[in-house]
């Protein structure tokens, strides 16, 4: 097989996905293999349990290799949660060489981002921390501020602003731990799944003018807020579309299985847009006889709570953020949860978010083989991390072999073996 071979796995609270992709020359992926099943043993980004996360993630690994027929390499994994902190930090270094200025190098930059690094490691509770990306946001030389790319530039100092993004290192530990069980002697790269999910959600333009990125999956919101191109601030809340489903199985009194489908085929932000006669049955708890019930009342379940999220997620962000009145491209809607219908109308309303919404899909362009599955922004993270992967800089040019099925090993030879008898 052509091509490096790289896997990203996204572990929700409520389904863990798997991707294999072949990356050509041309820098274009080819899905070879995918993969969703349950996620059990891990809540809100958290592992609950250790044994049960990893088997899940085994579960997804091995659908995933059995359609792509090679084995795994280059693995990232996305996480969310609360334990997910953003800061800012500044590298400080003096490039001059004998009292004369300097030009530039990679060498500098490196050393610059390794100054912000120590500085992000003083800072208190650093030790429980653990850094999983840096993003570079401007840098200043001789106090000339606003400089992208000071390569080739000459000075006597060299300053960065970056934007690190930090974990909470017991949780990263227990992910690498249910994923070392799951797939032992591969060195997962951990990613914030939201972070690679807003290149592929999110134009240049959007990110330019100012966006909110809400990225609604079923156990957690991540929420990424971009300003003027930059990375600003990643927040999490520990609430999304299960609280939907959950409050569907209480209210019509139905097993949470059939409430998940009822939300999906039936859920609506806006009742009013559902006609007063429109009644479904459904299904009663442990053998109980169905119920009628009308669509306009399941819509007003759906909208309360859909609301409900959304409203703690603005509270969120005016907590850490004071500028809303310049995200300017308003909010981009993805994740499972951003297929209920006319859940963008909530955020636009005067009493939300008041702002432009879009219910953003994964940007598939450049990517052939089975695609229309993950067509979807349930999938977001999934096609973030391969785009993320590329940009990283830390794919592995081995390619790994394919999977040998012993049954197909035995079947050449019994087939052999009989056409010699034959003759």
């Amino acid at each position: 097989m052509s091509g490096k071979i790289i896997t990203a796995i996204d572990l929700g609270s409520s389904q863990i996905s798997v991707v294999i992709a072949a990356l050509n020359d041309n820098k274009k992926f080819e899905i070879k293999g995918f993969a969703a099943v349950e996620a059990k043993g891990i809540e809100n980004g958290l592992v609950k349990d250790l044994q049960k996360a990893s088997e899940s993630i085994s579960a997804a690994l091995n659908k995933a290799k059995k359609a792509a027929e090679i084995e795994i390499n280059n693995l990232f994994v996305a996480i969310s949660g609360q334990h997910i902190v953003s800061k800012e930090a500044i590298g400080r270094i003096s490039i001059a060489n004998d009292s004369q200025p300097c030009e530039i190098n990679e060498t500098h930059i490196t050393s610059v981002i390794n100054d912000a690094k120590n500085s992000v490691k003083m800072n208190s509770n650093a030790e429980k921390l653990e850094i999983l990306d840096w993003i570079p946001q401007v840098y200043e030389i001789d106090n000339q501020p606003g400089i992208t790319n000071p390569i080739g530039m000459s000075g006597f100092s060299l300053k960065a602003h970056l934007k690190f993004v930090q974990a909470e290192q017991n949780h990263v530990r227990n992910i690498r731990k249910a994923l070392e069980m799951a797939i032992p002697k591969v060195e997962p790269k951990i990613v914030v799944g939201a972070l690679a999910a807003a290149d592929v959600v999110s134009n240049e333009d959007e990110r330019m003018l100012g966006c909110v990125i809400l990225d609604i999956g079923e156990g957690t919101t991540d929420i990424v807020i971009y300003q003027k191109s930059f990375f600003v601030k990643y927040l999490c809340l520990p609430k999304g579309g299960e609280a939907i489903t959950s409050d569907l199985a209480v209210g019509l009194r139905t097993p949470p299985i059939m409430a998940e489908d009822i939300k999906i085929e039936h859920g609506n932000a806006l009742p009013a847009t559902i006609s007063s006669d429109q009644i479904i049955d459904v299904e009663g708890i442990g053998g109980r006889a169905s119920q009628k019930r009308s669509l306009t009342w399941i819509a007003q379940l759906t909208q309360t709570r859909a609301k409900d999220i959304l409203d703690n997620c603005y509270k969120e962000i005016l907590a850490n953020f004071e500028e809303l009145d310049s995200l300017n491209a308003g909010v981009v809607l993805t994740g499972g949860t951003a297929l209920l219908n006319n859940i963008q109308f909530l955020v636009e309303d005067p009493n939300g978010f008041n702002l432009p919404c879009k219910i953003a899909y994964p940007d598939c362009k450049g990517i052939s083989g089975a695609t229309s599955q993950l067509d979807n922004p349930r999938y977001s993270s999934l096609i973030g991390i391969l785009n993320y992967a590329v940009k990283s800089g830390k794919i592995d040019d081995r390619t790994p072999g394919k999977i040998i099925d012993p049954g197909q090993v035995y079947k050449k030879i019994k087939d052999s073996f009989k056409k010699f008898i034959d003759f």
